[in-house]
């Protein structure tokens, strides 16, 4: 068994072998890397150690896998897995519950829930020149499989990408972009496709031309959010596929197939840097994460240069950027929303790492769960709760 040197209330909660939180590191750098899974049941206190401890996971799943109500949802597209798998972690391991053979998509990035019980996932064929979905009901497994008639690939480009992927009012959108070959720069603007649920026809393809790139990946950072009142807010960030333009947030109210031309949020130019992650909380706030340009002008070798703020998405307003150490790695989900609580995990220079508790109202950050060294990377924080 894993080891949580906590409090006493940790061992009575963890009878049932569950833990309401669960951490991803890794061990070793690409293409040499082992992935290990450790769980607690609390964030703001104690300690958690890897070292002899956790479930090692590298020949069964990777850290972009889909966490909900206590399990996880892993499609495997490679040639050597080739199968759906959900997962619990239990009793410090990572046990199948259900399994099915799963080929149809080469590539996924993106997904959402239509409801507690519908999983759906965005992603290409082997090609890359065809977006394919499939919903799957998360009790049986049973998938359903479509393509989504978007427009032909422009003439010098090569592939699509997908990026984020939202489910409001009977509405599915999804930001996605046409690439080239590298280096050579995607096509110019982003396109949302408006899809009606169930049908899964697409009623509206919406284009605009301020900035660049596909969004988030939610599989394995999220760059989008609904609202309590069905809207739906997208970052799209250039990355490496358009370098030069702005960090927009959008912003598409529910259930509608339009832009909401009266809003328009340049984050890079609030923050001051490239926003490349966005996690939306509750009344209108979110927590973003972006690449701090001043850390890497005084180290470009450095790899510690990721930063977060909490911003208003209504006000369009910087709230405060996070007393927090850099963070290493930048497709990290290291963000959870817990109720009313926010927490960060970050992966510092230091030889102390913490799971941080956010004040919402304040920005003020408390450090929490110590999470012991002995690794290479923390990958993933997921709420694990039920």
């Amino acid at each position: 068994m894993f080891i949580i040197t906590s409090c006493d209330d940790d061992e009575e909660v963890l009878e049932d072998g569950k833990a309401d939180y669960t951490l991803w590191m890794q061990l070793g750098s690409w293409p040499n890397t082992t992935q290990y899974v450790v769980g607690t049941n609390s964030l703001t206190e104690g300690e958690i150690n890897l070292e002899g401890n956790g479930a090692e996971v590298t020949s069964v799943a990777d850290y972009g896998i889909i966490p909900k109500d206590g399990y996880y949802y892993y499609p495997s597209t490679s040639s050597d897995f080739g199968k759906l798998t959900k997962f619990e972690f239990k009793d410090d391991l990572l046990q199948v519950v259900e399994e099915v053979p799963y080929t149809y998509q080469n590539s996924i990035s993106s997904y959402t829930w239509i409801d507690d019980n519908t999983l759906l996932l965005i992603g290409t064929n082997g090609d890359s020149d065809r977006l394919l979905y499939t919903l799957v009901n998360a009790s049986t497994l049973e998938i359903s499989n479509g393509e989504l008639d978007i427009p032909a690939i422009p003439e010098g480009y090569t592939a699509v990408y997908e990026g984020n992927v939202e489910y409001a009012n009977g509405k599915i959108y999804i930001s996605y972009t046409y690439s080239a070959t590298w280096p050579d720069p995607a096509y110019p603007g982003i396109s949302f496709a408006v899809v009606d649920y169930p049908e899964m026809s697409i009623s509206t393809i919406i284009n605009d031309e301020q900035t660049s790139g596909r969004g988030g990946s939610s599989m394995w950072m999220r760059a989008s959010g609904v609202d309590e009142y069905g809207d739906v807010y997208m970052l799209l960030y250039p990355g490496w596929l358009a370098e030069g333009t702005p960090s927009l947030i959008y912003r598409i109210n529910g259930g509608e197939e339009t832009l909401d031309d009266s809003y328009i949020f340049n984050v890079s130019e609030t923050i001051g840097d490239e926003v490349i992650g966005l996690w939306y909380i509750q009344d209108g706030k979110a927590i973003v994460k972006y690449e701090d340009s001043a850390i890497q002008e005084a180290n470009p070798d450095g790899l510690h240069y990721i930063k977060f703020a909490l911003i208003d998405l209504y006000s369009t307003s910087l709230i405060k950027k996070l007393d927090l150490p850099a963070d290493k790695g930048t497709m990290i989900q290291n963000v959870i929303v817990d109720g009313s609580q926010v927490f960060i995990q970050v992966n510092a220079e230091s030889d102390a790492d913490y799971v941080w508790e956010v004040n919402t109202s304040t920005g003020e950050v408390t450090p929490g769960i110590e999470i012991v060294g002995g690794y290479d990377y923390i990958l993933r924080l997921d709420n694990m709760k039920e």
